[in-house]
């Protein structure tokens, strides 16, 4: 990864410059945007469930309140249309931003569904301020400072939401204002106070979100550091034992079979003493890239089982033979043509592959399904190596009896 330079905006020892620029621009690619959008939301659904929950609470207790005729300074022909905005327009607003934080098919349209939202509510409250400052009572146009900050700080809008809700606001202000017959020098103070208002919260939303982005990469980059091993790019061994259990637990309730394929580089140790570290490094990446090229469909994981195995899972295998794709990677990693002079078994790198199955109402467990997998490497390897061994492991008379069981839960 390439040191990046630093701006004023985000500093990190972790990001390069590609990304960085995708920070400052707030877009990355589509994939990558639509985990930080997934990412965000969730770091904010309980803030924004809690915060609209009380908002939408307060305006109807308010609005109750009002309409039983205490705390109302206004006079009862201003106050029901200012009624009608409020319960017509601005609480379905907010109870559609509060319904989108509960309904998953709409998690992914959150930030336009909430700025759309806010946006109408905005534009009720402008009108329910206009209606006060109309009728002598400019202390009304506090709400519209009020929506900015909602969005701002407790929706998570990000900055483009949060400036579509800011001009629209104050656009949406003057207009009524003037439609509503404000008073010229209430319209310009509030005027005033808004645009400082939606500028504050433009730049602050800039920020925040920039800090965001960059906070989501690192997280990702150190999530990736953690799960993956450094020199082959394949998950490592304490990943592959927590997706094998979980891909194992998830086979036996859809009923399908679950496969292991264990793949070993034959006389790797010689390999590295001839030719070196480096070379026995780039002949690991080498069949590291075959083996993860197999893990193809959604649920298929690979991982750096040790120094020079490989570990292939795959769930509800298709085809005929399921030794198909082992092979597959043995004659592969056969065509690459890596020169291994020391090898008893051919002049270039080889490798041999175990493999094993357990089908769906299997009594063997995941142990037992990763032992004969194992088993059947040993078995390969004791036939002559650069060859593939399948084994039904889901039979429970199926003979494992070469190594001791080690527990995986």
């Amino acid at each position: 990864m390439r040191i990046p330079r630093f701006s004023a905006d985000v500093e990190t020892t972790l990001i390069d410059e590609e990304t960085q620029r995708s920070i400052e621009r707030l877009r990355f690619t589509a994939p990558l945007e639509l985990q930080f959008r997934a990412w965000h939301f969730a770091r904010n659904l309980p803030r924004t469930r809690a915060s609209t929950a009380i908002y939408l609470g307060l305006i109807v207790v308010m609005t109750a309140i009002n309409m039983l005729g205490a705390m109302a300074p206004l006079a009862e022909s201003v106050l029901q249309p200012i009624y009608v905005l409020r319960i017509g327009i601005a609480c379905p607003a907010l109870a559609l931003i509060l319904a989108a934080t509960f309904l998953q098919p709409l998690y992914r349209y959150f930030q336009p569904i909430a700025a759309l939202a806010i946006l109408v509510h905005g534009v009720s409250v402008m009108w329910i301020s206009a209606i006060a400052a109309a009728s002598g009572n400019p202390l009304f146009q506090m709400g519209d400072v009020l929506v900015i900050v909602y969005a701002t700080l407790f929706v998570g809008l990000l900055f483009r939401g949060v400036m579509t809700v800011a001009v629209g606001l104050v656009v949406a202000f003057l207009s009524v204002g003037l439609l509503l017959g404000v008073p010229a020098s209430d319209l310009e103070f509030a005027g005033a106070v808004l645009v400082a208002t939606g500028l504050m919260a433009a730049l602050s939303a800039l920020r925040v979100e920039r800090l965001l982005r960059a906070n989501f990469i690192e997280t990702q980059i150190l999530n990736n550091i953690a799960e993956r091993d450094g020199l082959s790019g394949l998950y490592n061994r304490r990943m592959f034992d927590t997706l094998a259990s979980r891909l194992w637990q998830q086979a036996q309730r859809d009923q399908e079979p679950l496969q292991v394929i264990l793949v070993d580089i034959d006389h790797f140790k010689l390999f590295n003493d001839h030719y070196g570290h480096q070379a026995g490094d780039h002949c690991i990446r080498q069949v590291s890239t075959i083996i993860a090229r197999a893990a193809k469909r959604p649920l298929d994981f690979c991982a750096r089982y040790g120094g020079e195995e490989f570990a292939l899972v795959l769930y509800a295998p298709s085809g005929t033979d399921p030794a198909a794709l082992a092979e597959q990677i043995r004659r592969e990693t056969l065509a690459l043509g890596i020169p291994h002079s020391h090898s008893a078994v051919a002049d270039v790198v080889t490798v041999s592959v175990g493999s094993a199955i357990a089908a769906p109402g299997t009594k063997r467990s995941l142990a037992g399904l990763i032992q004969a997998a194992d088993e059947a490497l040993y078995r390969a390897k004791q036939s002559g190596r650069n060859r593939v061994l399948h084994v039904d492991a889901g039979n429970s008379d199926t003979p494992t009896g070469s190594f001791k069981v080690v527990a995986i839960k």
